[in-house]
């Protein structure tokens, strides 16, 4: 049954009263979204940290945390000072849970343009190609409700089973 809204019968007042029993209605709708939302909200995990290629800072490039269990991708831009902050569209921070890291790091390009006039070619490689693919890359987290400082130490040692990726020309 739909609760409607009645008129109320003083001529003075001109306003809507919801009828009897509705506030009991609204508190139990207020309560049942707090629950399916929580308190945390959807990104519940912020994360931060700083990136680092045997031992010396990254200051340029891009972080991905790749959800184990499914969902939306966060990404964060590496700073100048080789930290990261990860946001998951607009909204900074991410669903607590485990998982998969990526890193990516180029160089500037040499040039403006391509010889065909189009975008420039990427910048030489700063960061092993191992890290900038989800099977490969060694580097794992687990985001935890709250703030979370996790370092990303990079090595330019392989991981076991790397294969160099041949691209077609």
């Amino acid at each position: 049954m739909r609760p409607e809204l009645v008129a109320m019968n003083d001529p003075e007042k001109t306003a809507l009263t919801p009828p009897a029993g509705t506030g009991l209605l609204r508190s139990l709708v207020a309560a049942t979204m707090l629950a399916l939302v929580g308190c945390g909200g959807a990104y519940d995990a912020v994360v931060t940290g700083e990136v680092r290629l045997d031992g010396q800072p990254i200051t340029t490039g891009a972080v991905a945390f790749i959800p184990a269990a499914g969902g939306p991708t966060a990404y964060a831009q590496i700073g100048a000072n080789g930290r990261y902050d990860i946001h998951t569209g607009k909204e900074r921070g991410l669903p607590s849970g485990s998982y998969g890291v990526t890193v990516v790091s180029r160089e500037p390009p040499a040039t403006e343009r391509s010889k065909a006039g189009g975008p420039p070619p990427p910048g030489k490689a700063l960061t092993p190609e191992w890290y900038a693919l989800t099977q490969y890359s060694p580097l794992k987290a687990a985001g935890k409700p709250g703030k979370n400082d996790i370092p990303l130490e990079l090595t330019n040692q392989p991981p076991a089973g790397w294969t160099p990726t041949r691209r077609p020309r």
